[in-house]
């Protein structure tokens, strides 16, 4: 008996073999594998696109790529350090500044064809930099870090007193006026270039006492954006958004359902587009006052790091493990230049296949 079932469980095996292969064989032909196109495999932390045509990214193990038409292809440009890049800025296609880890800040005055470091006179942890044109500049990072240069970089000075504090992101809408955001909630904002820089404490950010401030903290914010020198918007841990009207004096926090960090935000006339952890990714299509998170247009559930816009219809967005999209409607659709999505449309099952099998 215990044979006969055993032969029995043979021919069973075989049968279905035989079906799944006559499926396979009729529907090979509409089986392929998937175009898998790979920058690079390390994470990218940061996208700068001074125009539509021009786009540098810099990430993990000190990696610089450039495209020169609009992300068709890329070249890789020695950086010269192998640590992580925070963050990069181009003020145009020939004029960029990466900063990263240990005090690590990199120029460029031939759009990337040479990099050169610049000595900032710390170690710490850079985790933004911004330049208001060619001469202006700052840097922000560990440790209340600010970073200040008047001569594109050949010479930084320190503002501020040292705390234990991390700055994040740092935005200026010209030479005097600028914002810092960092962790804990930290917003500050200068109308004297950095002179002095006063904190700014929205009202839902207040604590009555220590003790709420322990069972309440405020959410480290992470993406620091302005239109102009009056709308602004701030995110952060919770998905937390929120927007000023009155150049960072005051701030309204908006409407999102709590989740996973927001790393940065952009807007731009009409639109608003946000990134985060785990795939997530934002649009407002009022002007930033309202946002929905959108799960279904970026197929990934990797970190999304950054993202910028060049026009109204072109943007980018990086994030880990080689992550580079890319838009051209404004961002209602987004296309991998490089990295994984979790569908892949060569994987799917052949309806025929699928139905023998079931059968």
């Amino acid at each position: 008996m215990y044979k006969r079932y055993i032969h029995l469980a043979a021919i069973i095996a075989i049968s279905t073999a035989c079906i799944v292969m006559q499926g396979c064989g009729k529907a090979k032909e509409k089986m392929k594998m998937p175009t898998i196109k790979m920058v690079t495999s390390d994470d990218v932390i940061s996208v700068s696109a001074p125009d539509d045509t021009q786009v540098w990214i810099a990430g993990d193990f000190g990696v610089i790529y450039h495209s020169a038409d609009s992300g068709e292809t890329w070249v890789e440009q020695k950086s010269g350090v192998d640590s992580l890049l925070c963050d990069s800025m181009f003020i145009d296609g020939k004029n960029g500044w990466v900063a990263g880890i240990k005090g690590v800040m990199l120029h460029t005055a031939d759009g990337g064809v040479t990099w050169k470091r610049q000595n900032t006179g710390t170690n710490r942890h850079l985790m933004a930099v911004w330049f208001a044109d060619k001469e202006w500049g700052w840097a922000v990072g560990e440790y209340s870090t600010i970073l200040h240069t008047k001569d594109g970089g050949s010479t930084w000075t320190r503002q501020g007193e040292e705390s234990d504090k991390i700055f994040n992101r740092v935005c200026f809408t010209d030479r005097e006026n600028g914002w810092i955001v960092g962790e804990g909630g930290i917003i500050l904002r200068t109308a004297n270039s950095g002179a002095t820089w006063e904190p700014v404490v929205p009202e839902f950010f207040k604590r009555e006492t220590l003790e709420d401030e322990y069972d309440n903290p405020r959410p480290t914010l992470f993406g620091l954006h302005f239109s102009d020198a009056q709308h602004g918007w701030v995110c952060g841990m919770d998905s937390t958004i929120m927007r000023t009207t009155d150049g960072g004096g005051s701030w309204e926090l908006l409407k999102t359902k709590k989740g996973e960090p927001i790393f940065n935000i952009f807007v731009r006339e009409n639109l608003g587009w946000a990134v985060g952890n785990k795939g997530t990714y934002l649009m407002s299509r009022d002007g930033g006052m309202t946002w929905v998170k959108e799960d279904e247009i970026i197929k990934s559930k990797l970190r999304l790091a950054d993202v910028v816009f060049s026009s109204r219809d072109a943007g980018w967005i990086v994030g880990a493990a080689g992550t580079i999209l890319k838009t051209t409607d404004a961002g209602e659709s987004w296309s991998f230049c490089s990295g994984l999505s979790y569908v892949f449309e060569g994987f799917k099952m052949p309806a025929g296949l699928e139905k023998n099998i079931i059968e």
